[in-house]
C-alpha cells in the first residue's frame, strides 16, 4: 500500500510535492488541410517557431519532432535530426510550406505512431522522458481518431489537442490524455495560447494515468455527501427474528449509501435503558467496517429512555470532535428506529438536537408512539415520521427511505436556498405593505424559546424592503396587558429593525391575546390613516398559548378593516383560537415546538406576498399528465384532485389564466387546449371527466407532442408566460433531455411533479433545474406543494425583477400626429415603467419632458420622490400638439442630466434616457450628433419608435440595434414592455447597504475553461466592480487565479478607481491547468491580512468570490473553513457542471452558493451577487446566521478564544454557547440635586448639547476580537427615580428619537445619589442573564450619602452581575470632594480607574464607548484584559457643510436708552412726487425740433427661413451662349448610339414680389423668431 501511494505521489508532482519527469520528447502534428487555408498556415509556423523557442531542447533535455498532415502525414524533422533549436527555426523558415487537401485526423495518428513513437527512444528512459504528442486541427476529422489515440495511449504516449475554427469538440476529447484538450476560437488566438503552452506540456510529462485528477481526492456518487447517524431502541423482546429484519434494513441502506470519509460518514448508536456509541461519525468512513459494525450488534435487555439517547448523540456523536462536519455545510441526519415508547422525556431532547441544526427521521414499528414521534421529528411530521405495522415491512421500505435521505440532502443543499431565492424576488412585488407582528410574552418560557420566535420573525420581516415608503413593521408584544414595543414609523431600514426585534424582552404574565388584538388594531388603524387604504395592511400574530380572553370579536374587527390575520401557533396554542384569528384556513399554521418556526417561514412569507405577486396573474399553463398503468385508478384520481386545486388557486380568464391538458403513456392524448375553457369550474369539469390511459410510460415522446400547444394556433398568447407542469410516477422509457432542452429554449418554464416510483435525474433533465423538481414520497402529499407551485407561476424568477437605483428621464413626443387615446397608450407604458421601480431620493429617480416643436420639462430629477407623485403627473399629463423636433427636444434634454438638476451621475448612478416617438423627426440632421454627446456624456439613450417612426433616426439616436425598439402600432408597446424594461433595469445598480468592504476575486484558470470563456469571466467581474464605490477607503478589490498552481494577480487596494481596476483584470492571462479549489483557498488566505491591504482589523467586511466551473481536484472542507473561522465570508459560482456539495463546503451554507448553466449565463446572476456582498457582515450573516441558537459542548475552561457569551447550562460539564452576537444593555440614570419640582428633565441645557451624542457613540461599537465582522448589539434604557409621575425603564436600540421617552418627564424634586437610586438603576435590567453585558452610565453631581455605603452598594451590585457602573460628573457640585468621591463608585473600567469622565471633556463618548467594547470582551469573549492603542491624529478639517436654512425670527430687543440729539443732517433726497393737478389749458404750438443724430447701424440679422415655393413665373429669356466644352474620350464603338438624355427642369420666372427694403424687414423678422425658438 505504501509502495502504490508512492507511485502515484511519484506520478503527479502536485499531489504530493515530489519531483516527476523535468523533460520530454515533444511532436508536434500541424493541421495543414484545406480547412485551415493556406492563408492561416502562418499562424501555424508563427506558433511552432515560438514554442521551439521556449522550449529548452538539448540532448540532455527537451526534443522536437515535427510533421504536417492533411490526407496523409508530411514529416519534416525527427527528435534525433537536430539537436539544437537553430537548424529547427531555419527549417521552419525555407522548407516549412502549405500542403492542403482533406482532414484525416485518424490516419496521421496512425503513421505519427509508427514514424515517432514505434522505433527505439535512442536510449532515452521513457520514464524520464516521456514522449508527447501535440495535435493542432481546425475541423472534424473525416476519419475516426478513437483507435488510433487509444493506440497511441496504450503505447504511454500522452496527447496533448488543441483545436481551431471548427475543431470537433468531440475529437478533441477522443485524442486527449486526461484533461488536456483546448479549445480556442481562432488560428490567431494560437499566438496568446502559446504563452501557456510551455506549462502545459510540463504538466503532460508530469501526468499519469489516474493521478492527473488526483486520486487521492474521493468522488462523491450523487447527493452523499452527509453526517448520518442511526440510533437504534436495540431491546426486541427476545426476537432474533425481528432483530434480523432490523439488521437487514441497515445492511441494505449501508450497503447502497457512498461511504468514505469526504462522503458519507455514518454513526450508529444503540440504546434501551442505556445508551452505547457503536460507531462514531468519525470511524464510519469505511464501509465495511460499518457493515460488521452491524452484524455485531446484538439485542439489549431493557425499558426505552429514548430521551437520554437523543441526549447523548447530540452531545457525544454530532460534535466537530467526534467527527461532525456541520462547520463545512455538510447535512447534519440523525434516524430513529424504535417499536416502543419512550419512557422519559422526549420532546426537550429532540428540540436541542433539531436547534443544532440536525434534521431528524423518525420510523415506528409496532408499538411505538406515534405523538413520540411526531414530537422528535422534524417538521413537517409527514415527511419526517414513517410508521410499520412489523418488521418484516423494514425491508419493503428499504429503497423509499434511501430516497427520502438523498431527496432531503439535495434539498438542505441544492433547494432550499433556491426557493428562498425566488420567494424573495417574489415579494418585492409587496411594495407597500403594513406589518404589525404580535408577540406572545407570557409565561415562563425558556430564553432560547423566546430567542426563536425572534429569530423567526426577524426571518419573515428580511424578506421584504423596509423603507418609509414601502414595508413598515411596527411590533407589540402582550401578556396580561400589551406594550408597543415599536411604533411602525420608527425604524426605516432593516438593519435598525433586527435591532429592534432582538432588543424585545420577554414580559411575562397570563395570555390575553384578545385585548392585544383590539390595541393592534387600533395601531393598525392609525396606520392606514398615515398612508390611506391602498396600503394593504397584516398581522402576524405569534403565541404559545390559549388565551384566556376572547378573541373572536376583535379578529373580526380586524378583518373589518380589511387586515390579513396570520394566526401562528406554537405548543399550547389552541387551534380553534387560531382559526378565529384567521378567519381562513390557509393562515392557520402550528408547531409543535419552537424550533420548528424556521420551517414555516416561506410559508407564512410567501401568503403574505401572494395578493401582489398574484394580483395580475397571466400565463398559458399546460398540463402534462402521466396516465400509464403504474398510476393505478386511486392515485390517479389524487393526481386529478392536485390538478383542480391548482385550477382553482389560479386567476382563470381570456385575459388572466389559460389552461390545457395533454395526456400520455406510449401514446399521447389531448385532453383540452388552452383557450377551450375559460372558466374555472369548466376547466374542473373537464380535468374529473378525463379517463385513465395504461401502458408504458414515453416522456419524452410526450414532450415533443405537448409543444405544439404553445402556438397561437392551439390557443397560447404571444405575450403570456408559457408553463408547462409535468405529473409523473413512473421513468421514461425514452430520452426526455432533447425534448425538454427544446422547450425551455422557446421560453417555456418547466415544473416536474414526480412521485417516488419516478427518476429524479430524468426531472431535472426536464425542468433544467432542481428547484424547479418537486418530487414527493406519494400522491397524499401532493397538497403540500400546490402553494409553492402557484407561487411560482404568479412570479417566476427574472433575471432583472426590480429597477434599484438609477436615474431615468423620458423624453416624450407630443407632437400632433398623436391623438389623446395614443398618447394615454404612451402614458401607459411610462407608468408600468415606472412602477418597477424603487422610487426615492436613493434609489430611481424619474425626470420628464414632452416636446413637439419646443420641449417642455414636466419634471426634472429632483422634483418628485415617490412612485405615486411621478404616475399622478404623467396621468395627468396632455398631448401639445404641433411639429415633431427630436433633435431639438434630445439637445434640450442634456441640462437635465446636471447635478443641479438631480442628476447623480456624478455619484456614479447609471443615466438613462428613453425618448418615444412616432414620427420622423423634422430635425433629423442634428440627430446623429445631439444623441452621441448624450452617450458621450454617459447616457444610456434607449430609442422607443411607433408607427411612422423612421428605424435610421431610432439607430441615430440609440447607437445601437440593440438599444432601439420599433413597433407598428402603438397598441404594440405592450408586447416590446418587457424587452426595454430588462434593458433599464440591467443598466441600474443595486442598491448597497454596506458603505465598505474588502473584495477579493478568486477565479478558475483551469484546463476546462475555453479562452472564450475565461474571457466572459474577467468582463463579469469587470461589471460587478462597476456596482460598487471603489477607492481607497471605501471598496478595495483583490484578484487571484488558480488552476493547480495559485497566482496572486493584485491585491487588495493595489490599485483604485472603477477604470483602473477593470483594465488590469481585462489584462489577466489564462494560466491552464488542472482544479485545485483546496490549494488556492489556503494560499489567497494571506489577501486578508492587514499587511497586505485588508482592513480587518478595522472591523471591515471581508469577502471572498470564488468562481469555477469544475469540481475541486483536491479537498476544499478544511480550507475554506479556515477562512470564515477568521471572518471571511466565502460565496461560491458554480458555472457548468459542477459539484453542489462542494460548493456548499466551501461557502459553509448554501445560501451563500450560485449555480449557472455556462458563462453567458453570469450576468443573470450579477445582482443578486452584488446584493449578497452588501450585506456582508450586516443583515445576512449578522442576523440570519448569528440570531440561530446552537448548543456546542466544550470543557468548562475559559479561554480568549471561546467565541460567544457563555449561558448557563443544567449538565455540569457543559458549558452551551447560545445568542451568536454579543450584547450589552446600558442603564442611564440622572442624579442632579438641583432640580426644582415641576421642571422638565431635558430641561437641563447639557442634555441637549451632550447626550445624544454620547448615546450615539456609546451605541456604535466594533465587533468583538472573538467574532469577527459581527456587530456588537447595544440596548440603551432611562431610570429617572425623582419623575413625579411613574417612570418605567424600556430598552430600546440607538435612534435620534431615543428622548422621545424623557420629553415629557417631570421631576417633583431633585435627585440623589444614594443607596437608594443604585439599587433603583439595577432593578432597571430586566434581563439579568451573564450572557448580556450590563453596565450603568450615571451622570451626577457628586455623592449625597455617606461613601463607604455606597462603595458597599457597588461592590454588592458588581457580585450580582453588574459588570460596570460607570459615572460621568456634571458641573455644579457644592463640595469638589463629591465628584472626585465618584471614582470611589465605579469598576469595570480596566486600565482607566483613575480616569474621572467630565462633561464637556474632549471625546467623552469614545472613551465611554472603549470602557464598553472591554465590557463586551469580557463578557462574550472571556477576555479580561484588552490593550486599545491612543488615539490617532486628529484629521484635517472636513469640507465645509452646506449652508443651513434661514433661522426663525429673533425676538424683539429691549427699547434702548435715549441718545443725545445729532447734529443736522445734509439734505435728504427729493420726496415722492405730489397729487397730480388738474390739467392747465393747452398752449400754442411749439417750433418743429432739430433733426435728431443718426443712430448705430444694427447688428445683422441671423439669415431668415427659406420662404415656400413660389408659383412658377414665365418662361426666362434666353440665356447667352456658353463656352465651348473640352473634346470628350472617344468611344470604343463608334456605331452605338447612347441613351436618350433626362428631361430638363422647368424653368422659374423670377417675379419681384416687394421692394428690396421690406424683403430686408421680412428677413429680419423671420430671423429674430428663429433665434427666440432656438432659446
Amino acid at each position: 500500500m505504501v509502495v502504490n501511494f508512492l507511485n502515484v505521489c511519484f506520478g503527479y508532482v502536485l499531489a504530493c510535492g515530489f519531483a516527476g519527469p523535468e523533460y520530454a520528447d515533444v511532436v508536434f502534428l500541424v493541421d495543414s488541410s484545406d480547412h485551415l487555408g493556406a492563408k492561416s498556415f502562418s499562424n501555424m509556423r508563427t506558433f511552432i517557431s515560438k514554442m521551439i523557442n521556449s522550449l529548452p531542447i538539448e540532448a540532455s533535455k527537451y526534443r522536437v519532432a515535427l510533421a504536417q498532415y492533411s490526407d496523409s502525414l508530411h514529416n519534416e524533422f525527427h527528435l534525433s535530426t537536430f539537436k539544437s533549436r537553430n537548424p529547427m527555426l531555419n527549417h521552419l523558415k525555407k522548407n516549412f510550406g502549405f500542403l492542403g487537401g482533406s482532414l484525416r485526423i485518424g490516419n496521421a495518428l496512425r503513421e505519427a505512431h509508427r514514424t515517432y513513437f514505434s522505433r527505439p527512444m535512442n536510449g532515452r528512459d521513457k520514464k524520464q522522458f516521456p514522449p508527447i504528442l501535440v495535435v493542432l486541427a481546425s475541423a472534424e476529422s473525416e476519419d475516426d481518431v478513437e483507435e488510433a489515440a487509444k493506440a497511441l495511449r496504450e503505447d504511454g504516449v500522452r496527447i496533448v489537442s488543441v483545436g481551431m475554427q471548427r475543431a470537433s469538440e468531440e475529437n478533441l476529447r477522443a485524442m486527449a490524455t486526461g484533461q488536456f484538450h483546448f479549445s480556442l476560437r481562432t488560428v490567431r488566438d494560437l499566438g496568446t495560447f502559446s504563452q501557456n503552452m510551455t506549462q502545459i506540456i510540463k504538466d503532460a510529462a508530469q501526468y499519469r494515468e489516474g493521478a492527473a485528477d488526483d486520486a487521492l481526492v474521493e468522488v462523491c456518487q450523487g447527493p452523499s455527501v452527509a453526517d448520518l447517524v442511526f440510533l437504534l431502541d436495540v431491546s426486541i423482546n427476545g426476537s432474533q427474528e425481528n432483530f434480523d429484519y432490523l439488521k437487514g434494513f441497515l445492511e441494505g441502506s449501508v450497503s447502497a449509501l457512498d461511504i468514505k470519509e469526504h462522503c458519507m460518514r455514518i454513526g450508529l448508536v444503540a440504546y434501551s435503558n442505556e445508551t452505547k456509541v457503536i460507531s462514531s461519525l468519525s470511524q464510519g468512513v469505511n464501509k465495511s467496517q460499518v457493515l460488521q459494525y452491524i452484524q455485531e450488534l446484538s439485542p439489549q435487555a431493557g425499558p426505552a429512555y429514548t430521551g437520554a439517547a437523543l441526549k447523548k448523540i447530540r452531545k457525544d456523536v454530532f460534535s466537530a470532535q467526534h467527527g461532525s462536519r456541520k462547520n463545512q455545510g455538510v447535512p447534519q441526519i440523525a434516524v430513529l428506529v424504535t417499536h416502543r415508547p419512550s419512557k422519559d422525556n422526549v420532546t426537550k431532547a429532540a428540540t436541542g438536537l433539531r436547534r443544532q441544526g440536525v434534521t431528524v427521521f423518525t420510523l415506528g414499528v409496532e408499538g411505538a408512539s406515534d405523538a413520540q414521534l411526531e414530537r422528535i421529528a422534524s417538521h413537517p411530521a409527514e415527511q419526517y415520521v414513517s410508521l410499520l405495522e412489523n418488521f418484516s415491512e423494514l425491508a419493503a421500505l428499504n429503497q423509499t427511505f434511501l430516497k427520502k435521505l438523498r431527496n432531503q440532502i439535495t434539498h438542505t443543499v441544492s433547494v432550499f436556498s433556491e426557493r428562498t431565492e425566488t420567494l424573495k424576488s417574489g415579494c418585492v412585488d409587496t411594495e407597500e405593505a403594513d406589518i404589525y407582528l404580535l408577540i406572545d410574552g407570557s409565561g415562563n418560557t425558556q430564553e432560547t424559546d423566546f430567542q426563536e420566535m425572534k429569530t423567526f420573525l426577524l426571518e419573515v420581516v428580511r424578506m421584504f424592503n423596509i423603507a418609509p415608503h414601502k414595508v413598515r413593521v411596527g411590533a407589540v408584544q402582550y401578556a396580561d396587558s400589551w406594550d408597543l414595543e415599536f411604533a411602525i414609523h420608527k425604524y426605516s431600514n432593516k438593519h435598525d429593525l433586527g435591532k429592534a426585534i432582538e432588543n424585545i424582552r420577554q414580559m411575562g404574565g397570563n395570555t390575553n391575546t384578545g385585548a392585544a388584538l383590539n390595541f393592534t388594531l387600533g395601531l393598525l388603524q392609525q396606520a392606514k390613516r398615515q398612508r390611506g387604504s391602498k396600503v394593504p395592511s397584516h398581522l402576524v400574530v405569534l403565541t404559545k398559548g390559549a388565551s384566556q380572553d376572547s378573541v373572536s370579536e376583535p379578529a373580526k374587527r380586524l378583518r373589518e378593516e380589511l387586515i390579513h390575520v396570520y394566526a401562528v401557533g406554537v405548543k399550547e396554542a389552541n387551534p380553534t383560537q387560531l382559526q378565529e384569528m384567521a378567519g381562513e384556513e390557509k393562515r392557520v399554521y402550528y408547531v409543535h415546538d419552537f424550533d420548528a418556526l424556521k420551517d414555516i417561514r416561506n410559508q407564512v412569507v410567501q401568503e403574505i406576498c401572494a395578493e401582489e405577486a398574484c394580483k395580475e396573474m397571466k400565463a398559458d399553463i399546460m398540463f402534462l399528465v402521466d396516465s400509464s398503468g403504474s398510476i393505478g385508478p386511486e392515485n390517479f384520481s389524487k393526481m386529478k384532485t392536485f390538478m383542480k386545486n391548482l385550477v382553482s388557486k389560479s386567476q382563470v380568464g381570456i385575459d388572466r389564466v389559460q389552461i390545457g391538458v395533454v395526456q400520455f403513456s406510449d401514446v399521447n392524448k389531448e385532453e383540452f387546449q388552452l383557450n377551450r375553457y375559460v372558466t374555472q369550474s369548466d376547466i374542473s369539469d373537464a380535468i374529473e371527466a378525463m379517463a385513465h390511459i395504461g401502458q408504458t410510460t414515453l416522456t419524452g415522446s410526450a414532450l415533443t407532442f405537448v409543444s405544439q400547444y404553445f402556438s397561437p394556433a392551439k390557443g397560447a398568447r404571444p405575450n403570456a408566460r408559457k408553463f408547462l407542469i409535468l405529473i409523473t410516477d413512473g421513468e421514461a422509457h425514452d430520452a426526455v433531455r432533447d425534448p425538454a432542452a427544446a422547450l425551455r429554449q422557446e421560453g417555456i418554464i418547466i415544473y416536474s411533479v414526480g412521485v417516488f416510483g419516478s427518476n429524479v435525474t430524468q426531472l431535472k433533465e426536464i425542468s433544467g433545474r432542481r428547484e424547479m423538481v418537486f418530487y414527493v414520497e406519494n400522491f397524499d402529499i401532493l397538497q403540500h406543494i400546490e402553494d409553492d407551485l402557484v407561487f411560482g407561476i404568479c412570479s417566476p424568477r427574472e433575471e432583472c425583477k426590480r429597477i434599484e437605483v438609477l436615474d431615468v428621464v423620458f423624453v416624450i413626443d407630443s407632437s400632433g400626429s398623436i391623438d389623446h387615446d395614443e398618447y394615454s397608450i404612451m402614458k401607459d407604458f411610462m407608468i408600468d415603467l415606472v412602477k418597477k421601480a424603487d422610487v426615492g431620493k436613493n434609489q430611481v429617480r424619474f425626470g420628464a419632458l414632452k416636446y413637439s416643436d419646443n420641449p417642455e420639462v414636466l419634471f426634472y430629477l429632483d422634483n418628485l420622490d415617490t412612485k405615486w407623485e411621478v404616475i399622478s403627473v404623467l396621468q395627468n399629463d396632455h398631448p401639445k400638439g404641433g411639429n415633431t423636433y427630436t433633435a431639438r427636444a434630445l439637445d434640450f434634454s442634456d441640462h437635465m442630466f446636471t447635478e443641479e438638476r438631480g442628476s447623480r451621475l456624478h455619484k456614479g448612478v447609471p443615466q438613462v434616457l428613453i425618448v418615444l416617438t412616432d414620427g420622423e423627426s423634422h430635425d433629423a440632421d442634428a440627430l446623429n450628433v445631439t444623441a452621441k454627446a448624450l452617450r458621450d456624456k454617459g447616457i444610456l439613450v434607449l430609442a422607443v419608435g411607433i408607427a411612422g417612426a423612421n428605424p435610421v433616426e431610432l439607430l441615430a439616436m440609440a447607437g445601437s440595434r440593440d438599444r432601439y425598439y420599433f413597433v407598428e402600432t402603438f397598441g404594440g408597446l405592450k408586447g416590446i414592455f418587457s424587452d426595454v424594461s430588462a434593458s433599464v433595469c440591467n443598466s441600474s445598480k443595486v442598491g448597497c447597504e454596506i458603505e465598505k468592504v474588502d473584495l477579493v476575486f478568486l477565479m478558475d484558470g483551469s484546463n476546462s475553461i475555453h479562452p472564450d470563456d475565461f474571457r466572459k469571466m474577467k468582463e463579469f467581474l469587470a461589471s460587478i466592480v462597476e456596482d460598487f464605490d471603489v477607492n481607497a477607503d471605501r471598496v478595495r478589490i483583490g484578484v487571484a487565479q488558480f488552476s493547480h498552481t495559485y497566482r496572486s494577480e493584485f491585491a487588495l487596494g493595489a490599485f483604485v478607481g472603477k477604470r483602473e481596476i477593470s483594465f488590469q483584470i481585462g489584462n489577466i492571462q489564462q494560466i491552464y491547468g488542472n482544479t485545485h479549489i483546496g490549494a488556492a483557498l489556503r494560499q489567497v488566505g494571506h489577501y486578508f491580512l492587514p499587511s497586505v491591504g485588508s482592513r480587518i482589523n478595522a472591523g471591515t467586511p471581508q469577502v471572498l468570490l470564488v468562481l469555477t466551473d469544475g469540481q475541486s481536484q483536491d479537498e476544499v472542507a478544511q480550507a475554506a473553513e479556515d477562512l470564515r473561522h477568521r471572518g471571511i465570508d466565502i460565496y461560491s459560482v458554480g458555472i457548468g457542471d459542477v459539484d453542489d456539495q462542494q460548493l456548499v463546503q466551501i461557502t459553509g451554507t448554501a445560501e451563500k452558493k450560485l449555480t449557472v448553466h455556462n458563462f453567458d449565463e453570469l450576468k443573470k446572476v450579477k445582482k443578486r451577487i452584488v446584493r449578497n456582498i452588501c450585506t456582508s457582515g450586516g443583515d445576512s450573516s449578522e442576523y440570519l446566521t448569528h440570531l440561530t441558537t446552537s448548543f456546542i459542548s466544550v470543557p468548562p475552561v475559559f479561554s480568549r478564544h471561546v467565541p460567544r457569551a457563555l449561558c448557563t447550562s443544567s449538565e455540569a460539564d457543559t458549558i452551551s454557547l447560545c445568542f451568536l452576537d454579543c450584547f450589552v444593555d446600558v442603564v442611564v440614570g440622572f442624579d442632579i440635586s438641583t432640580q426644582q419640582s415641576g421642571q422638565t428633565l431635558l430641561e437641563e441645557p447639557w442634555m441637549q448639547t451632550y447626550l445624544l451624542g454620547i448615546l450615539r457613540d456609546i451605541s456604535s461599537l466594533n465587533g468583538v476580537s472573538c467574532e469577527v465582522g459581527t456587530e456588537t448589539q447595544v440596548s440603551v434604557a432611562f431610570q429617572v427615580t425623582n419623575a413625579r409621575d411613574k417612570f418605567s425603564p424600556k430598552f430600546e436600540i440607538y435612534s435620534e428619537n431615543i428622548l422621545n421617552s424623557l420629553k415629557d418627564v417631570t421631576v417633583k424634586g431633585p435627585s440623589l445619589l444614594n443607596v437608594h437610586l443604585l439599587s433603583s438603576l439595577w432593578d432597571a435590567f430586566q434581563n439579568k442573564s451573564a450572557a448580556r453585558g450590563k453596565v450603568v452610565l450615571l451622570f451626577s453631581d457628586g455623592v449625597d450619602e455617606d461613601i463607604e455605603k455606597l462603595e458597599q452598594k457597588s461592590e454588592q451590585l458588581r457580585k450580582e452581575g453588574l459588570n460596570a457602573l460607570l459615572t460621568v460628573a456634571l458641573d455644579g457640585a457644592t463640595d469638589s470632594s463629591d465628584l472626585s468621591d465618584l471614582l470611589y463608585l465605579e469598576f469595570g473600567k480596566g486600565f482607566e480607574y483613575r480616569t474621572q469622565h467630565t462633561l464637556g471633556m474632549r471625546d467623552l463618548g469614545s472613551q465611554l464607548s472603549k470602557l464598553l467594547v472591554n465590557v463586551a470582551e469580557r463578557t462574550c469573549c472571556c477576555l479580561f484584559c484588552k490593550c486599545i492603542g491612543g488615539d490617532g491624529a486628529v484629521g484635517d478639517p472636513g469640507p465645509s457643510g452646506k449652508k443651513g436654512p434661514l433661522g426663525f425670527k429673533g425676538s424683539e430687543g429691549h427699547l434702548g436708552e435715549e441718545g443725545i440729539a445729532g447734529e443736522r443732517g445734509a439734505t435728504g433726497p427729493m420726496g415722492e412726487s405730489g397729487t397730480k393737478g388738474c390739467s392747465g389749458a393747452k398752449g400754442p404750438k411749439g417750433n418743429r425740433g432739430l433733426t435728431g443724430q443718426e443712430g448705430e447701424v444694427g447688428e445683422s440679422g441671423i439669415d431668415g427661413l427659406n420662404g415656400e415655393q413660389g408659383h412658377n413665373g414665365l418662361p426666362g429669356g434666353k440665356g447667352e451662349k456658353g463656352d465651348e466644352g473640352a473634346q470628350g474620350v472617344p468611344g470604343f464603338d463608334s456605331s452605338i448610339e447612347g441613351s436618350k438624355g433626362l428631361k430638363g427642369e422647368q424653368g422659374r420666372q423670377v417675379i419681384i414680389w416687394a421692394l428690396e427694403s421690406k424683403l430686408s424687414k421680412m428677413m429680419r423678422h423671420h430671423g429674430t423668431q428663429v433665434l427666440s425658438d432656438r432659446r
